[in-house]
C-alpha cells in the first residue's frame, strides 16, 4: 500500500498477498481494481461494499447495504472534507440509496473523506471485469503483531 486510503484495515507501506483473479465476490472483501485516467494506469485496493443488485447508501460514514448498517472499519481524517467536485454524490458521508447494476460492484475506501479517492463515490459502480485480484494476508507489516493478518471478512 502506498497511501492511507484503506486504513485502518491496511496501513501505508504494508505489503499483502493477492489471489488473481478474485474468487467468489463477497461484501466486505478487499479487492484490487484497475483504474485508468490521464495520469496512467493504477491498481487500487478497495472494499466491496455492495454486490450486483444490492441497494447501498451511506449514513455518517457507515455503509448501509440492503437496509443493514455494515460494521466494517472506517475512519474520517478530515470531517470538514465532506464534499468534492470530483464526487458523484453531493455529500461524501451521507448519500443514497443507489442500486448497483448487475455487472458491477460498489467499492469504498476505508478512509471516507477525500483521501479515499478513487472509489465508487467518485467513479460510480465499478465493472466486475475491472476487478483484478483479491487481497489476502499482510506479509510485511507496519507492526509485528499485524504479520499474516487476514484482510477478508
Amino acid at each position: 500500500m502506498t497511501g492511507a486510503s484503506m486504513e485502518p484495515a491496511v496501513r501505508a507501506h504494508e505489503y499483502f498477498l493477492t489471489t488473481s483473479p478474485p474468487g467468489e465476490l463477497r461484501r466486505g472483501m478487499l479487492v484490487i481494481f484497475r483504474y485508468e485516467d490521464e495520469d496512467g494506469v493504477f491498481h487500487v485496493l478497495r472494499r466491496i461494499a455492495a454486490l450486483p443488485g444490492d441497494t447501498i447508501a451511506m449514513q455518517d460514514g457507515s455503509a448501509v447495504v440492503n437496509g443493514r448498517v455494515r460494521t466494517w472499519p472506517f475512519r474520517i481524517v478530515e470531517p470538514r472534507a465532506w464534499r468534492s467536485q470530483l464526487a458523484k454524490v453531493p455529500d461524501l458521508y451521507t448519500w443514497g440509496p443507489v442500486v448497483v447494476p448487475r455487472d458491477s460492484v460498489f467499492l469504498l475506501a476505508d478512509t471516507r473523506d477525500i483521501i479515499g479517492w478513487p472509489d465508487s463515490r467518485f467513479l460510480g459502480p465499478v465493472a466486475v471485469s475491472a476487478l483484478e485480484a483479491e487481497a489476502g494476508r499482510i506479509v510485511w507489516p507496519a507492526e509485528a503483531r499485524r504479520l499474516f493478518k487476514s484482510l477478508q471478512p
